[in-house]
């Protein structure tokens, strides 16, 4: 039978199903710490503390402080790992007070690259940042990944705008009472996609023509005659946050970024967060 309801008698819930439903409620607010999970180093040990977070739609706890050692002058990254190619196994008798499952496909680890399949969609392996690391022979400083974090509860949203802004254009709604934007747009290739737009941070693009900005996103590629089309999107605003802009650039055979035309891209709504 290809047709399945998974919240109905009898039925048989996956646990890709069930992280599957509660990343698509999510949305935005998938692949968030919720609690805790906050990191300090002493030496080249790394402490980890008590917290939540939700991870490809998972749930994830790390119930007490949790201590990682990094090797000597290295580089990378605290993480949550999801590694759906191991084997979960178990202990005890099921039914009784002594089974105890064991997740292996679970851990805290450092890691020096990070790996983001969709793990909703066929991929395997999701490495979740918390923090960026750099060691030295001796000490490790750490850098918290702030778009990892934040207060799912307490964030309020709002429609800033709605229309057709495309690239080369510019609208001059009044954004200052926002913390940040999420742009929902659709690319070239018909590829939609979403961009949030960090309000309280300034960027210099040199491929802007020294503009500034504050978030870039590569947006997909598209097949146009012999060149592989690499898109890019950067949304722009002035110090005042009450002009936003959207220029759109691909890059060409030679890896130039240059001007796409004015319908290549647009965002068709805007949603503000406070």
């Amino acid at each position: 039978m290809t047709l399945k309801g998974y919240q109905f008698d009898k039925a048989k819930v996956t646990p890709e199903a069930d992280a599957q439903l509660y990343s698509y409620l999510a949305q935005s607010y998938d692949n968030k710490v919720i609690s805790g999970l906050t990191a300090t180093a002493t030496g080249l040990n790394v402490y980890l503390a008590a917290g939540k977070a939700l991870v490809q739609g998972r749930l994830v706890e790390n119930g007490q402080q949790a201590q990682l050692t990094a090797q000597a002058n290295k580089i990378g990254y605290v993480c949550i790992v999801i590694d759906l190619t191991q084997t979960n196994t178990s202990t005890g008798t099921p039914g009784t007070s002594d089974y105890v499952p064991v997740n292996n496909q679970l851990r805290l680890e450092l890691v020096e690259t990070l790996n983001k399949q969709n793990l909703n969609a066929g991929g395997f392996v999701y490495t979740f940042p918390l923090y960026a690391y750099e060691a030295t022979a001796a000490t490790v400083t750490l850098t918290k990944v702030s778009d990892s974090f934040r207060d799912v509860f307490h964030d309020t949203k709002e429609i800033a705008w709605t229309g057709n802004l495309t690239a080369g254009t510019a609208i001059y709604d009044d954004f200052s009472r926002f913390r940040s934007l999420i742009c929902y747009g659709i690319s070239q290739n018909k590829t939609q996609f979403v961009i949030e737009v960090d309000l309280t941070k300034s960027l210099i693009s040199s491929e802007l023509g020294g503009r500034d900005f504050v978030s870039n996103i590569a947006i997909g590629s598209h097949a146009e005659g012999a060149a592989n089309r690499e898109w890019k999107l950067a949304v722009g605003t002035v110090l005042a946050k009450n002009n936003t802009t959207l220029d759109a650039r691909y890059r060409d055979g030679t890896g130039n970024w240059v001007a796409s035309s004015s319908t290549a891209t647009f965002i068709y709504k805007i949603v503000g967060v406070y």
